[in-house]
């Protein structure tokens, strides 16, 4: 991958990070401070429920300042739409054209990669006068004989893309399950609260404790986006291995092989990119 890849993943992995940390401390805050709301009425329990009250509002505010959330969706844009460039050129996804008549596919991966650096000029995820890049590695992929080209993206593309989005969709899933239990336990640990205030067994009332925690809990679910990220990531992993398959079936020496091979791989790096789409959506709807 050029150094363009590494710094929009880097600001991803970054913006990502400080979204996350401002959330919890958010959330946790409000959910710690109706807690203290519940205690029996005292000046500490009020004082205590308002700096922690304070406190959320600080990282509120400075969430909004900082707006991380948009260099985490624009920098995945970005990584993930430099990376498919950068495979379609290297194997040759892009045409087919003879080894040695380079300038043309050259060209195509400049203006491609030089529309998106134009779209995220601004968006502060990229080093000042970023310029498209063919690096050496890419160029000797390029290349390369068919078989070491097919064998390469499908071991370190198509594979690890299938594995990663498993992965991902499985603990996505896990967590979604988790979210939606605590959807109807934390209420109803709050009507159970009730219940027990009503009857004089407890004499703190829960019921603005449980539902503080409720939102924060849906709040932090829809920040993750669990349900629809375990969706996209099942879906592209489903699409990779059918993939996957046609491609170790390829007969590589077969007249035409080339043209199979690069529209294939078209297929492939198509269904990847419906994912960073989702990004591109999101950044759009976070700007």
């Amino acid at each position: 991958m050029p150094p363009l890849f590494w710094a929009a993943d880097a600001a991803s992995l970054g913006g990502q990070a400080r979204t996350v940390h401002l959330a919890r401390l958010q959330l946790v805050l409000l959910t710690v401070a109706s807690l203290f709301g519940s205690l029996p009425h005292s000046n500490w329990t009020a004082a205590t429920a308002a700096v922690l009250l304070a406190a959320a509002m600080y990282y509120a505010l400075r969430s909004h300042r900082e707006n991380p959330q948009a260099a985490w969706y624009e920098g995945r844009a970005v990584a993930e739409s430099i990376k498919t460039l950068v495979w379609k050129y290297s194997i040759r996804a892009d045409q087919s054209v003879p080894v040695g008549g380079e300038s043309e596919p050259e060209a195509l991966y400049h203006v491609q990669l030089g529309a998106v650096l134009h779209t995220f000029r601004d968006s502060g995820v990229l080093p000042r006068g970023a310029q498209p890049e063919i690096t050496g590695a890419m160029r000797q992929l390029r290349g390369s004989a068919l078989s070491v080209r097919h064998d390469v993206y499908l071991r370190e593309r198509v594979i690890a893309q299938h594995d990663w989005y498993t992965a991902k969709a499985a603990h996505c899933a896990r967590l979604g399950r988790i979210a939606s239990r605590l959807a109807w336990i934390l209420p109803a640990l709050g009507v159970l609260g009730a219940v027990v205030t009503l009857t004089g067994w407890l004499s703190p009332n829960l019921i603005g404790a449980a539902a503080a925690a409720t939102a924060s809990m849906t709040a932090w679910a829809q920040l993750r986006q669990y349900g629809p990220l375990a969706t996209a990531y099942r879906i592209a992993a489903d699409e990779l291995e059918l993939i996957r398959v046609q491609l170790a079936k390829a007969d590589l020496s077969a007249p035409g092989a080339e043209e199979i091979w690069s529209r294939l791989t078209r297929d492939a790096e198509d269904a990847v990119s419906r994912e960073h789409t989702v990004w591109q959506a999101r950044r759009e709807l976070s700007g």
